[in-house]
């Protein structure tokens, strides 16, 4: 009990948003659990016309993207030495490990019987890319895991597994890089069956290496979005000029993307392709908003130095532009004329909210409490800092402290 009453009063020291962050944990919790007690037909809207609703679309095709930022940080880093990044590392292994723990999360919530789910091991389809995504995924949170535990020793002193660990840390970083390429890739293979639903918008031969190109930039802008927040709320270094180097890199993938989505458009097309207005204005929002846009503002060497501008190009652009394709192409883009539309259940929604929620609170836990900003460790209070707790003049979510 008195474990507990430490807990609980810790608690209510957060700041108010992080005890917001853990009530939606918590009906995120419950929801799943109504899931796994009354079954996917009583709690969401699932069915033989829509059998991947929002858990697929979001909590999967669109979760693993965006905790991209591991592998892509890890392979230009140690593949490419481009050593001064090495700081951000370690706060991208943790996005990764924690985005790929809840993709996992995600796939159980959406089988209809997840106690079979090792059955795609026992008995092995090898031509099917959903196999081949199931193993990536599991492997990679597997490299993801043995990466996040070199932060988790070192705060707790265990000097020998540590350093084992670090024996390690090129090949699994290596390791991670290509199988992390390998599913992203593989996640778009999944749409190239979907020859005659898909809508010719974003169906073509070259859709794996899109997912693939889209993953790379976009995880390298999660990684600005991380680090900015970080700094501005969680009271860690300035890290604007690495940031800057990673900017330069960004418009480059953005502009290979561009030119083979309008190839791809219009030389690997043989069917119409403005027919329907509402998935041509979907696909106009996708191109101009999600590419062109953070394209032509991280040209701009005024908003790559910026850090400011380099949340917004990278937060409310690109992150915008990648969920609305990867919804195009797993959702809407699926939706045949005169069908019925799918909407999620209030189930499905909650706990697709208790997800994200749940990926932020824990990494603000892990980069309070653990060594992950490794390159400045006097900066660093494993006790509970002021920040993390109400104080006279208390972190204000949404400005700068």
């Amino acid at each position: 009990m008195t474990a507990m009453k430490k807990i609980v009063s810790e608690i209510q020291d957060f700041h108010i948003f992080l005890r917001i962050l853990i009530v939606l944990v918590t009906a995120g919790l419950i929801a799943a659990i109504a899931r796994f007690t009354f079954g996917l037909g009583a709690t969401t809207n699932l069915s033989d016309v829509y059998p991947w609703g929002l858990w697929v679309s979001f909590d999967v095709v669109t979760a693993v993207p965006l905790a991209a930022g591991a592998f892509v940080l890890g392979a230009i880093v140690h593949c490419f030495h481009i050593k001064k990044l090495e700081p951000l590392v370690r706060p991208a292994i943790v996005t990764g490990f924690l985005g790929y723990s809840l993709v996992c999360l995600g796939l159980l919530l959406d089988l209809g019987q997840p106690h079979r789910g090792w059955h795609i091991f026992a008995y092995p389809n090898l031509h099917s890319p959903m196999f081949e995504v199931a193993l990536c995924v599991m492997s990679y949170t597997t490299v993801a895991l043995l990466e996040f535990l070199a932060p988790v020793f070192e705060k707790f002193g265990f000097h020998l597994p540590l350093r084992f660990l670090r024996t390690l840390e090129l090949p699994l970083i290596v390791l991670g890089a290509a199988i992390a390429t390998l599913h992203q890739s593989t996640i778009g293979t999944f749409f190239l069956i979907a020859v005659d639903k898909l809508h010719n918008l974003w169906y073509n031969p070259i859709l794996p290496l899109l997912f693939w190109i889209s993953a790379v930039f976009t995880g390298m802008c999660i990684i600005i979005i991380e680090a900015v927040m970080v700094h501005r709320y969680l009271d860690q270094p300035d890290e604007t000029e690495l940031l800057a180097t990673l900017a330069r890199i960004i418009p480059w993938f953005l502009g290979i993307y561009l030119v083979l989505k309008v190839y791809a458009l219009f030389f690997l097309s043989e069917r119409p392709l403005f027919d329907r207005p509402g998935l041509t204005a979907l696909f106009t929002i996708e191109m101009v908003a999600g590419i062109i846009i953070p394209l032509i503002m991280f040209l701009h060497k005024r908003i790559r130095k910026d850090s400011t501008m380099q949340l917004r190009a990278a937060g409310l652009v690109v992150m915008f532009g990648l969920v609305l394709n990867r919804f195009n192409v797993s959702m809407f883009g699926m939706i045949q004329k005169n069908q019925q539309i799918y909407y999620p259940s209030a189930i499905e929604t909650i706990v697709t909210i208790g997800i994200i929620a749940a990926h932020i609170l824990f990494f603000a836990v892990v980069a309070r409490y653990f060594p992950i900003f490794e390159h400045h460790p006097e900066d660093v209070d494993y006790a509970i800092p002021d920040g993390f707790r109400r104080v006279k003049k208390p972190l204000t979510i949404g400005k700068p402290s």
